[in-house]
């Protein structure tokens, strides 16, 4: 079943809103599921209508229980604004109280609290059969329980009128009942604009899908569901024509940043590392490339006289 939930928030700068729809509704297999076509399509829609809010946030989850959807609208919230929200509240309305087995939604605002109550006191009035106003319906009854303002034990089927004590009935004996399977009954196409998001939808995963196995070509431990944990990886991939790739650098671009710094420092100590460890080549010694030894032929006179002196005093001179 699909629980669809509205709440407000008092707050210092006025009201916030939020709607929030959970699971499946289990009317058909998927892929042919008309309730849950039509509740996506209400908060595409109620997302469609807040895309130029700054204070509009949109989030979806992949659970166990099913997906989770949520739009929330922070404080001060113009009038249009929850001219919207009422708009999507109405809708769900319709469809809880169509597919009651398929469909619970409750509005546990206060404002929805106030509706509930005036409803169940305008039905619990006093008066005759032909004046009496009418009792709450089945799908109006789950909805007060839900928000708290009648309790489960309240909650009491309307008993069938009596019949009138003139007419008298002849009773014929009953002839046994052949049950007959259980047929739903059968509702009008879905719209074009219905058909055309449910399609933009489809390509969209797609196209996330396609995406994703190209990344993890590159890298085999991405997974696109756990990147979309990250609020920044949520708010990119929100952006209109935003790809896996482009979204996945710019959230990751500061750590991306520090790996590519790391990996030049360390190159840089490397290559100092391998130059310490060279031999020494030709023309890079810090003296002379060839050696020149001493002519005495070419000697001066003076430089003569030097070495004869060196040698009596008894040093040994090679040349």
């Amino acid at each position: 079943m699909m629980k669809v939930c509205y709440s407000e928030m008092d707050t210092p700068a006025g009201l916030s809103c939020r709607l929030e729809a959970a699971g499946h509704a289990g009317y058909a297999p998927a892929g042919q599921d008309i309730v849950c076509a039509g509740a996506s399509t209400v908060m595409q829609g109620l997302v469609y209508l807040l895309a130029g809010e700054e204070n509009a946030h949109s989030e979806a989850f992949d659970e166990p229980d099913g997906p989770r959807l949520a739009v929330s609208v922070d404080a001060p919230c113009e009038e249009w604004v929850r001219g919207a929200f009422e708009l999507a509240k109405a809708c769900f309305v319709l469809l809880a109280e169509r597919y009651p087995e398929n469909v619970r939604f409750a509005d546990v605002s206060r404002r929805g609290k106030e509706s509930m109550m005036d409803l169940q006191l305008f039905a619990s009035e006093g008066g005759d059969a032909a004046s009496a106003p009418p009792a709450l319906s089945e799908a109006q009854t789950r909805q007060a329980v839900a928000s708290g303002t009648m309790k489960p034990d309240e909650a009491k089927v309307p008993a069938a009128p009596q019949a009138s004590a003139e007419k008298t009935v002849e009773l014929q004996p009953e002839k046994p009942r052949q049950e007959l399977p259980v047929q739903r009954s059968e509702l009008p196409p879905l719209s074009s604009f219905a058909r055309s998001t449910q399609a933009a939808v489809h390509s969209l995963h797609a196209r996330w899908a396609a995406e994703e196995a190209a990344m993890r070509r590159s890298q085999p431990d991405f997974d696109l569901q756990n990147e979309l944990r990250s609020p920044e990886m949520r708010r990119l991939m929100q952006l209109p024509g935003m790809r896996v790739r482009d979204a996945y650098r710019l959230a990751h671009y500061d750590e991306n940043l520090r790996t590519a710094a790391q990996a030049v420092e360390q190159g840089v100590v490397e290559r100092i590392q391998q130059r310490a460890a060279r031999p020494t080549e030709n023309g890079i010694r810090p003296g002379g490339a060839a050696t020149v030894r001493p002519d005495v032929a070419s000697m001066t006179r003076a430089q003569r006289e030097a070495l004869e002196r060196r040698v009596l005093h008894g040093a040994q001179i090679e040349l």
